[in-house]
């Protein structure tokens, strides 16, 4: 196993947290959790990772929250290099718009394709294969 292989997840629910934690881990990734925007941050200063998994809403309370739409932005201007992926169980065509949007304030230069899930409709199989699709073969 590649031990360098790193992903950060930036959710807030426990639940959440845990299941892509489970499923990254069995893909042979080391991984990291951040449940808020501040912890996000510190740890992009700590380490690099090759896969960011993110929560666009990090306060359940507060479903107009976008602190991890936030740390999306962050990773794009500051990481380019890093695969992110959205995972949301807000409404997806709306939360596309806004990951469309920051995308498109990168450079022209850039291709950024931030693949938007919805977690309402998860499928391990699915993820998996965007996962390689996006990142590279997975590890069994």
């Amino acid at each position: 196993m590649n031990a360098t292989r790193r992903a950060l997840i930036v959710e807030d629910l426990d639940f959440w947290q845990d299941t892509l934690r489970e499923i990254l881990t069995d893909a042979g990734y080391q991984v990291w959790i951040a449940a808020s925007c501040a912890e996000a941050l510190d740890a992009l200063a700590q380490r690099p990772y090759q896969l960011a998994m993110i929560d666009p809403v990090l306060d359940d309370v507060n479903r107009h929250n976008r602190d991890g739409l936030r740390v999306l932005q962050y990773i794009l201007e500051h990481h380019p290099e890093m695969c992110a992926m959205v995972v949301t169980s807000s409404d997806p065509k709306h939360i596309r718009r806004e990951v469309a949007d920051i995308s498109d304030e990168m450079s022209a230069d850039m291709s950024v394709d931030i693949p938007v899930l919805w977690k309402d409709e998860w499928d391990d199989a699915q993820f998996l294969s965007l996962l390689r699709a996006h990142v590279g073969p997975t590890y069994p």
